[in-house]
């Protein structure tokens, strides 16, 4: 709706308890909203759309600007739809250190298309066996400093599980899990020594879950689909420093504690990135200059090549007025360099393009909302006046004020 029931009354100078005529105030808003977006040719109200465009182009333009955030631009290899990395939230280029990490496959652990919960696919472990690895690194040494670890995780069986862990062996480790006692848990342990211990709350099977486990300066907290859960844990002991390689889906432990189910849009970030309630995700995570490690998960059915898209930035560009999206090779995957010999480049994208993004307005424009008022003026009065009404510049059709009257009720 391009104007809310409030704004009508006042605009009618009716009083806002009067209720009797709402239904009749709710019809005519709707009706006049989708007249004048199919005059406009588009959607006014912000959403979240996914287009596709013919390759051949180095640029396209989305169908319903201005462009608030786009979740994924991926073009089409002639098999499937390949991912490209984005950049900022706000279309701006990212500077990133380091480069992107290979990630190893243990038994039977694949992408699925049938379920996820962002994008076209989701990780799936068989809770026998299966597994992911990401080969030891700096990014992961987090030791006093802040952190966040985020993921999807949808459970078929509750059991005893691991998310995300490091663990050099059973007195130094840390890990992010489940227990079937307990529920979502994060616990380290250092020679030998409980030094952080923090419990949140239990999950619901076969149903996706955002988990968020964040630690400040001083304090460690979990969060569930956005809501703090569980106490927050004060503390000044710091994770150990570890040498093994970071594990998902399991630990590198006697039992593994395989996880049983999927897993979705997994972030590691060096920030604290949440400190109070928070809306959960309904895009794709996003990438910036703390991102460490950042899994999408959206190779397609039976996938094993999972790819890190925590440095892959800067593959394309957008701009939020004119609704472009550009694809930006000259920057792709690194940091920006300025220069006159290293200009930006756009070449075309190969085959077809898909854009996932939030598009339209949040706050309507004045001038669209007094269009819509003066329009909704005329149809509630249409009885006592006019019979018919067009849009200007629209001879084609009128709209019969009486007809409409009478069907509204």
């Amino acid at each position: 709706m391009l104007v809310t029931l409030l704004e009508i009354k006042e605009f009618l100078k009716i009083k806002l308890d009067n209720d009797s005529e709402d239904d009749r105030l709710s019809s005519i808003n709707s009706y006049v909203s989708s007249l004048i977006e199919s005059y406009c040719g588009r959607v006014l109200s912000a959403n979240t759309f996914t287009e596709y465009y013919n390759g051949g182009v180095a640029s396209v333009f989305v169908k319903n600007p201005p462009i608030n955030s786009v979740a994924e631009v991926s073009y089409y290899n002639g098999k499937t739809y390949i991912q490209l990395g984005g950049p900022g939230s706000q279309g701006q280029q990212l500077e990133v250190e380091g480069v992107s990490h290979a990630i190893n496959v243990f038994g039977d652990a694949k992408t699925t298309t049938r379920i996820k919960k962002l994008g076209s696919s989701s990780l799936i472990l068989d809770g026998n066996g299966s597994y992911l690895t990401v080969s030891s690194s700096d990014d992961f040494n987090f030791t006093g400093e802040p952190f966040t670890l985020e993921l999807f995780v949808r459970s078929k069986d509750l059991q005893d599980a691991s998310l995300i862990s490091r663990s050099d062996d059973s007195s130094n480790y840390w890990e992010l899990g489940y227990s079937n006692s307990d529920g979502v848990f994060f616990k380290s342990v250092e020679a030998g020594i409980e030094t952080n211990y923090l419990v949140g709350t239990t999950l619901s099977a076969n149903t996706f879950t955002h988990i968020a486990l964040v630690k400040s300066d001083t304090d460690i907290k979990l969060f569930k689909n956005g809501t703090q859960t569980g106490s927050t844990l004060t503390t000044s002991n710091s994770l150990p420093d570890l040498t093994s390689a970071l594990h998902i889906g399991a630990i590198d432990q006697s039992p593994k504690k395989y996880f049983n189910g999927y897993i979705d849009e997994l972030r590691v970030s060096w920030i604290d990135r949440y400190s109070t309630t928070f809306t959960s995700y309904t895009e794709s995570l996003s990438s910036d200059e703390d991102t460490k490690l950042l899994l999408h998960f959206n190779e397609g059915q039976n996938k094993t090549n999972i790819e890190d898209y925590s440095r892959k930035v800067n593959d394309y560009i957008w701009y939020s007025d004119t609704g472009e999206v550009t694809f930006d090779t000259g920057l792709g995957s690194g940091t920006p360099k300025l220069g006159f010999f290293n200009p930006r480049k756009s070449l075309n994208y190969t085959n077809g393009v898909k854009v996932v993004y939030s598009g339209g307005y949040s706050t309507v424009p004045s001038d669209l909302k007094l269009a819509a008022l003066e329009m909704i003026k005329v149809l509630y009065k249409g009885r006592e006046g006019a019979k018919t009404v067009r849009l200007q510049g629209d001879d084609s059709t009128s709209h019969d004020l009486a007809d409409f009257s009478i069907s509204i009720y």
